[in-house]
């Protein structure tokens, strides 16, 4: 037999650490949407999406702060353990200026179908090990 086939199936989700992913939304004035994309990935994100959005606020209260209603809208797929750096990174590009406000919030993603996807969505790096599933430790490989 080769070695391919006498090596036994381990699941990945016994052979790796899986962690929780979390679908960000981000919502900034018209214009700002790239630096946060930019922040989604100096967070490791896997995916970040600019989408055009239109603000609620009434005609009458539009100011030189808010010139338009137009906002970028930006959807992200981050691990939740890389949430707590992106949150902190966000809200000192938020306290910039009054300009640069925007709002932001997570909810968590429950399932993704496939390994593939996971692996994708999570940002997992080909270079990642597998923990060890070897029950028997001590136990060289040469034996």
């Amino acid at each position: 037999m080769s070695e391919k086939e006498t090596k036994r199936f381990v699941p990945y989700d016994q052979s790796h650490r899986l962690r929780p992913l979390l679908l960000v939304t981000t919502i900034v004035p018209n214009g700002q949407g790239q630096s946060i994309v930019d922040l989604n990935y100096k967070s490791e994100a896997a995916i970040a999406v600019i989408s055009i959005g239109k603000g609620t606020v009434p005609p009458e209260m539009k100011t030189v702060l808010m010139p338009t209603e137009r906002r970028d809208v930006v959807f992200s797929i981050l691990r939740e353990d890389r949430w707590a750096s992106y949150k902190e990174a966000l809200t000192a590009r938020f306290s910039v200026s009054k300009i640069s406000k925007g709002v932001a919030w997570c909810v968590p993603i429950d399932a993704v179908a496939g390994v593939s996807i996971y692996k994708m969505l999570s940002n997992t790096r080909l270079f990642e090990k597998p923990i060890n599933t070897d029950k028997k430790k001590g136990k060289k490989k040469d034996e």
